[in-house]
C-alpha cells in the first residue's frame, strides 16, 4: 500500500512584472495576464513601491470552488520586487481517512484547470505533502516515489534527500528551459521539465507546522526560478551574439575575397557592407550588456536564495537536514556564473575584432574615395589641357589661314584652313594625352 492522509498539492509559479527595458504598456499587460489566473472579482492591490514581499489581494488567501466536490483549495498571490508569485493549493477535503497516492493526479488536474496555460512564467515548483498513519511501517521514499509518478509518469526517480520537521523530504529538479529554442521564449504550464519537492510527515502536527513555511518557500522558489531563468536567458543572448558575429564575418569575408581577386569595389558596396556591420554591431553591443545584466540577476538572487535558506534552516531547527537545497546554489556558483563570465570575456574579444573589421572597412572606403578623387583630378587636368589648347589654337588658326600669303605656304593641307576647329581639337587631344603621360611618369 502507498497511502497518505490529507494529500496536498501546491503549485508555486512566477511571472515577471517588469524586466529589462519593459515599457509601462508591457508592465500593465504582464499584470493583466497574471490577474487572469485569479477569480474575476478579486480585489487586487499592487502599490507601486519596491518591496521584497507584498500580499496583493484582499483577502490574501482566496478560496476557490473546485470542480471535484471532494477537494478544497485556495489562491495566494504576492509580489516579490519585480516578480509576481502565485501559490495554488489543492487538497483532499478529508483529514482523517487515508487516501491513495494517485490522488495527486486528481489534484494536479484540478490546479491546471484553474490556470491559463498560455501564461508566460519564469519558473514553477510543485510541492507535494501528506502524513502517514500513526505507527505506519511504510517506507516514506516508496510513497514519495508513487506520489511523483502520479504527476509525472515519463520521468525517472532520482531525488535528493533530507529531513524536514521530522518528515522525509525529496527534491527532483530539472531545468525548465534546457530544451527551449530561441524562437520559444515562454514556459508552458504543461512543460515536462519541472522542480518538485515531496514531503512525507510522520504525523498531523508536523504537517500543520509545515504550513507556516509557505511564505518562506514562496521566496526561496522565486529566487531559484529567477536564477534558472536568468541563466537560460544568458544562453539565448550568447546564441544571439554568435549569430551576429557570424553575420559580420560573412560580410568581412565577401570584402576580403573581392580584394584578393583584385576586384574593384565601388564606394556604394563598401558603404553597404559598413552599414550592415554597423547595424549588427549595435545589436551585438546591446546583447553584450544584456549578458552582464543576466549575470547581475543571478548574483543578486543567489545571495537572496542563500539568505532565505539560512532563515528556513534556523526556523526549522537543528534536527532538520536541508543541505540538499544548497546544491542548487553551488550549481549557480560553480557553473552558471563562471560560464557567463567566460562568455562575457570571449564576447568582448569578439567586440574588439568586430570594431577592427569596421575600421578596416572604413579605411578601404577612404582609399577608394581618394583614388576616385585622384582619378577625377586627373581627368580635370587632362581635359583642361586639351580644352585650353583647343581654345588657344582655334582663333589664331582662323587668322592664320585668312592671310593670302599663308595659302601658298600650306598648299598640301587644304583642310587645315577649311576646318580649323577640327585640327585644333586634334592638337588638344594630343596635348591632353601628353599631359596624362607626363603626370603618370612623374607620380
Amino acid at each position: 500500500m502507498s497511502d497518505l492522509i490529507y494529500p496536498t498539492l501546491d503549485l508555486f509559479l512566477y511571472v515577471l512584472k517588469t524586466s529589462l527595458n519593459t515599457t509601462d504598456v508591457e508592465t500593465q499587460k504582464n499584470q493583466a495576464a497574471f490577474l487572469e489566473q485569479l477569480p474575476s472579482d478579486t480585489q487586487f492591490h499592487d502599490h507601486d513601491i519596491e518591496t521584497e514581499y507584498l500580499e496583493i489581494t484582499h483577502p490574501p488567501q482566496i478560496n476557490f470552488i473546485p470542480h471535484n466536490k471532494t477537494l478544497e483549495g485556495y489562491y495566494y498571490a504576492v509580489r516579490l520586487n519585480d516578480t509576481y508569485g502565485l501559490q495554488v493549493d489543492c487538497s483532499i477535503n478529508n483529514q482523517t481517512e487515508i487516501q491513495p497516492t494517485k490522488s495527486f493526479t486528481i489534484l494536479k488536474t484540478e490546479i491546471e484547470q484553474k490556470l491559463n496555460k498560455e501564461l508566460a512564467i519564469i519558473g514553477k515548483t510543485w510541492l507535494l505533502s501528506g502524513w502517514l498513519l500513526e505507527n505506519s511501517s511504510q517506507n516514506p521514499e516508496d510513497i514519495a516515489k508513487n506520489c511523483y509518478y502520479a504527476l509525472f509518469k515519463d520521468t525517472s526517480w532520482q531525488p535528493e534527500k533530507g529531513t524536514f520537521l521530522d518528515g522525509k523530504v525529496f527534491e527532483i529538479g530539472r531545468s525548465q528551459y534546457i530544451n527551449q529554442s530561441l524562437k520559444n521564449d515562454t514556459s508552458s504550464l504543461n512543460s515536462n521539465e519541472h522542480h518538485v519537492i515531496i514531503t512525507i510527515y510522520n504525523n498531523r502536527e508536523s504537517a500543520e507546522k509545515a504550513a507556516e513555511f509557505y511564505k518562506d518557500w514562496m521566496g526561496l522558489f522565486c529566487y531559484r526560478s529567477k536564477i534558472s531563468w536568468a541563466y537560460w536567458q544568458s544562453r539565448l543572448v550568447k546564441e544571439s551574439l554568435l549569430n551576429h558575429y557570424k553575420q559580420i564575418e560573412e560580410n568581412r569575408k565577401v570584402t576580403n575575397l573581392s580584394n584578393s581577386r583584385q576586384e574593384k569595389q565601388n564606394i556604394t558596396t563598401y558603404r553597404k557592407n559598413l552599414n550592415n556591420i554597423d547595424s549588427i554591431l549595435q545589436q551585438y553591443t546591446i546583447d553584450l550588456l544584456n549578458l552582464s545584466f543576466q549575470k547581475q540577476i543571478i548574483e543578486i538572487n543567489l545571495s537572496n536564495y542563500q539568505l532565505r535558506l539560512a532563515l528556513i534552516k534556523e526556523k526549522a531547527g537543528q534536527n532538520n537536514q536541508l543541505d540538499f537545497l544548497e546544491k542548487f546554489s553551488a550549481l549557480a556558483k560553480k557553473k552558471y556564473l563562471p560560464q557567463i563570465n567566460k562568455d562575457i570575456e570571449n564576447m568582448q574579444i569578439g567586440l574588439k575584432l568586430l570594431e577592427d573589421t569596421i575600421n578596416v572597412t572604413r579605411s578601404r572606403i577612404e582609399v577608394e574615395k581618394s583614388e576616385r578623387e585622384r582619378s577625377f583630378q586627373e581627368l580635370v587636368a587632362v581635359a583642361g589641357a586639351g580644352i585650353a589648347t583647343v581654345t588657344l589654337l582655334q582663333s589664331p588658326a582662323k587668322d592664320f589661314c585668312s592671310k593670302e600669303s599663308m595659302k601658298d605656304i600650306f598648299p598640301k593641307i587644304p583642310y587645315f584652313c577649311n576646318y580649323p576647329f577640327s585640327y585644333s581639337l586634334m592638337v588638344g587631344i594630343i596635348v591632353g594625352f601628353m599631359v596624362w603621360w607626363l603626370r603618370k611618369r612623374l607620380r
